[in-house]
C-alpha cells in the first residue's frame, strides 16, 4: 500500500513509515552535524571580527574634497590620493589613539592625481585602538579628515 508522508512530502510505501532504530540515529547524527557546524560558524565569525578593522575610505574637510586615505588592517597599508591639481599636497597618518603618536605617515608629492600606497607591518602593533587623519596641505594650510577607534 502507497501513502503520503507529510514529513517528507512525498508517496512512499507503507513500510518506510515505520519507525526504526536507525532512522533514530540518523536523526540524530545530522542535528549533531547541523549543531556542530553551527559552533564552528559562531567561533570563527567572533574571532574575524577581533582580527581588526579598515578605516574605509577617510576625506580631507574642505569644501571639495581634494584628498583622501584609508588604513587597512591586514598587513597595516596605507593608500592616499589627491584628486585635485591645486598645488595641494595629501597626507596620511596612522596614531596610537592613547597617546597620539603617530605611528605609520604616508604623503604625495607630485600634486594632482597622484596616488600613493605602502605597507608598515612592523610599525603599527596589532589589536590596538589607532586613528586615521587625512590632510590636505599647502604652505601651512591644511584641511584634516579623521577617523577614530579603529582596531589595528
Amino acid at each position: 500500500m502507497i501513502n503520503f508522508s507529510p514529513i517528507d512530502n512525498v508517496w512512499v510505501g507503507r513500510e518506510s513509515l515505520r519507525p526504526t532504530r536507525s532512522g533514530g540515529r540518523k536523526i540524530k547524527k545530522r542535528i549533531l552535524t547541523v549543531l556542530g557546524a553551527a559552533c564552528s560558524l559562531a567561533f570563527l565569525a567572533s574571532g574575524t571580527a577581533s582580527a581588526g578593522t579598515n578605516s574605509g575610505w577617510v576625506y580631507t574637510t574642505d569644501w571639495d574634497p581634494g584628498g583622501q586615505g584609508a588604513f587597512g588592517h591586514d598587513g597595516d597599508c596605507l593608500t592616499v590620493y589627491d584628486n585635485q591639481k591645486d598645488g595641494y599636497n595629501v597626507e596620511i597618518h596612522v596614531f596610537r589613539m592613547s597617546t597620539y603618536e603617530t605611528l605609520a605617515e604616508l604623503h604625495t608629492t607630485q600634486g594632482g592625481g597622484s596616488h600613493t600606497y605602502q605597507c608598515f607591518p612592523s610599525k603599527v602593533p596589532e589589536n590596538i585602538k589607532v586613528g586615521v587623519r587625512v590632510s590636505l596641505i599647502k604652505s601651512g594650510d591644511k584641511f584634516s579628515g579623521f577617523k577614530y577607534n579603529v582596531i589595528s
